[in-house]
């Protein structure tokens, strides 16, 4: 009886087992047609065509390179994060590297301190630039001739700094190994033995997930939404000054497109090339959220000078209307986004507004609920947005169904079921990382980015 209970325990781990390997490996290859889903808006205005991807792009652009952003998330914190994500993409587009820059510090044009109530914290932190770095992919028969380029921006290193010595210091028990607490305070921190699970899901999920988030959603927040903008004046400069301009251009002064644009004339010709130019962004987790930010406001201001063409900007305004063309009808490849979630955090309550004179609100900590320019007519095909969600993913999130009605006419808004390859129980665990974050391994991903996404009939 003793060998043959053996043999059952031993055969019940081996299915076990089995399961979690064959679990483990299962990916997807195509979409089927439920798994795209585009969103309507309330109005009714839901058309959306065929998604075209990098393949259709290249062909449409033959005499000028594919332009790419690609922007992180969580966690993330080392330049080349992208790198295996290129390769995979451009090895489907049979093209090599060609050049990669080193990455370029982005000048913001000004130094700020981190503060909270009347103390500053002046010199206790390092104030670091995000990144930016391009690498240029060339099709093997003539290497002399970019195809695709990529431009990877960390926006990681503030946030660090700021998270690790006001949160992880404190509280993280992996942050010694890859950061030094000593120099900012003598205080003592807790040093009771945390529970090995516990410890891991309090640094994974907390201080190096949703602490990411809080700092994007918090005035800090506005300085990498100010760098985001700024990664995209690199890259439009680039286009702009044509070949080799982008290691060429002044690093040591923040970016400005205005001396492009000196007179009306110029900045139509600019504007017509920006918009001419086949333009994506892959942006992950709190990425998303940054470079929608960027975009929407590109849009604001283009609308405010659409609407009185009378009113003039200033450079940064300027900067912003140009940027608009930029991303105008491109698209952007959403991978576990948390717009949703951090959208929770803009709600207003209308009609109760401190203020104003006639009806004042009693409630005098209410912030006025910012104005937004009314467009009766889209400016273009505006932005389409595809957000690739896997079910299981702790971090990830569907983009709400009310977005597209929050946004102007003509963007355009798609969530794609996804199934990530990773270590699951079925019907009962998958491994939260690996739903967060190997969608690069999803070939079926791959394929979308590459091929497109076919709207009517998704089974390709």
């Amino acid at each position: 009886m003793e060998n043959s209970s053996q043999m059952r325990w031993i055969y019940s781990a081996f299915l076990m087992h089995l399961t979690l390997t064959l679990a483990g490996c299962a990916t997807q290859n195509h979409f089927k047609q439920d798994e795209i889903r585009p969103l309507p808006y309330s109005t009714g205005r839901a058309d959306i065509d065929d998604i075209d991807g990098l393949r259709k792009a290249l062909a449409l652009s033959p005499d000028t390179p594919v332009r790419v952003l690609v922007a992180h998330g969580m966690v993330t914190n080392k330049p080349e994060y992208s790198e295996i994500m290129q390769q995979r993409l451009a090895e489907k587009l049979a093209l090599v590297q060609g050049v990669s820059s080193r990455s370029i510090d982005i000048n913001r044009g000004y130094t700020f301190i981190p503060s909270i109530g009347p103390q500053p914290f002046e010199g206790r932190i390092p104030l670091s630039s995000s990144q930016i770095r391009k690498t240029t992919w060339v099709d093997p028969n003539n290497r002399n001739i970019e195809r695709l380029v990529f431009y990877e921006m960390l926006w990681a290193p503030i946030r660090d700094e700021v998270k690790n010595r006001f949160l992880a210091c404190f509280e993280s028990r992996s942050v010694d190994n890859k950061f030094d607490c000593s120099p900012f305070t003598a205080a003592k921190k807790n040093t009771d033995t945390r529970a090995l699970i516990n410890g891991f899901l309090k640094d994974s999920v907390l201080v190096d997930g949703f602490a990411d988030a809080i700092i994007v959603l918090g005035p800090i927040g506005d300085v990498l939404r100010d760098d985001t903008t700024l990664a995209m004046c690199m890259i439009a400069r680039d286009i702009i000054g044509g070949k080799d301009f982008f290691l060429a251009q002044p690093l040591d002064t923040r970016c400005d497109l205005s001396t492009f644009v000196n007179d009306h004339a110029a900045a139509a010709t600019e504007g017509r090339t920006l918009e001419g130019t086949k333009f994506f962004a892959i942006t992950h987790s709190l990425g998303s959220f940054l470079v929608m930010d960027a975009q929407q406001r590109f849009a604001q201001t283009r609308a405010k000078k659409h609407k009185n063409d009378d009113i003039q900007l200033n450079k940064e305004e300027i900067d912003e209307a140009l940027l608009f063309f930029l991303t105008d009808q491109s698209t952007v490849y959403m991978l576990a986004n948390q717009i949703a979630l951090l959208q929770l955090a803009r709600f207003s309550p209308e009609g109760c507004r401190p203020h104003e004179e006639d009806k004042p609100c009693p409630n005098r900590l209410l912030r006025n609920r910012p104005d937004f320019p009314d467009m009766e007519e889209p400016l273009g095909h505006m932005t389409t947005y595809i957000a690739f969600n896997d079910v299981n993913d702790l971090l990830g999130f569907e983009l709400p169904p009310y977005i597209a009605d929050i946004n102007f006419i003509g963007t355009k808004f798609v969530n794609v079921s996804v199934q990530n390859p990773g270590l699951k129980i079925p019907f009962l665990f998958k491994h939260p990382i690996d739903a967060h974050t190997r969608h690069m391994d999803n070939l079926a991903i791959i394929n979308a980015i590459v091929e497109g996404i076919a709207v009517a009939n998704s089974d390709k």
